[in-house]
């Protein structure tokens, strides 16, 4: 009995990896991954601090960074910051770029920017934010949809494709290796961005990242 134990938990070990591994990388082909220099932002009171790709630990008067064991931790904890981002430095307004990552959100985390597609020459300042929100065990919204629910201390493999023109684009969403979410964007000065932003509603938010990976065509 004890052998088969064993053996079955062996086999339901591989299978997870197995699926990791599956989805790791680009969605689609004729990608070439690329490695963007970036830096990290902290806001507070209108004021946002700089800090070097190489910071493994920072802090401001409301929020708070650190990164252990490639994993990066983004958190808000009092109205004194809105922001707790890293900045890619890779400015474009046509081209093809993909983000993928894997996210976790912290139980009690509500209304919370996790990562955006910045630039937009029209109305607002951004082309897509998903958002992670409270309801459903833990919801993560973008392009004005429910991407995927009960997502609470969970980790989720978020990929997110741009194909910027001088007229707009598009944009795409994959939750776990599936399409969810295909929108048209506004033409802008576009750049990447993850990690906590926006005016703390809870006692806390966090969010967590890990696999960050930058692609291009």
């Amino acid at each position: 009995m004890r052998r088969f134990a064993a053996i079955a938990c062996t086999a339901a070990l591989t299978v997870v990896f197995t699926q990791s591994t599956a989805l790791a990388g680009p969605v689609g082909s004729g990608w070439t991954e690329h490695h963007p220099s970036w830096n990290l932002q902290i806001q507070s009171s209108g004021k946002i601090t700089s800090y070097p790709s190489s910071t493994n630990s920072a802090s401001g008067p409301g929020g708070s960074y650190s990164r252990s064991g490639g994993v990066q931790t983004f958190k808000l904890f009092n109205n004194g910051s809105n922001r707790v981002e890293a900045r890619i430095q890779d400015n474009y307004r046509t081209g093809q770029r993909q983000f993928e990552g894997e996210l976790k959100v912290t139980s009690g985390t509500n209304d919370e920017s996790a990562m955006q597609i910045f630039g937009n020459d029209g109305d607002g300042a951004t082309t897509l934010m998903i958002r992670s929100y409270s309801k459903n065990g833990g919801t993560l919204r973008g392009g004005g949809k429910d991407l995927i629910s009960g997502i609470y201390g969970k980790w989720v493999h978020i990929n997110v494709t741009h194909n910027a023109t001088a007229t707009g684009g598009s944009y795409s969403i994959y939750i776990n290796g599936k399409l969810v979410h295909t929108n048209n964007g506004p033409k802008g000065d576009h750049y990447f961005k993850y990690g906590v932003y926006g005016t703390l509603q809870t006692a806390g938010a966090e969010h967590q990242w890990r696999d960050v990976h930058f692609y291009r065509k």
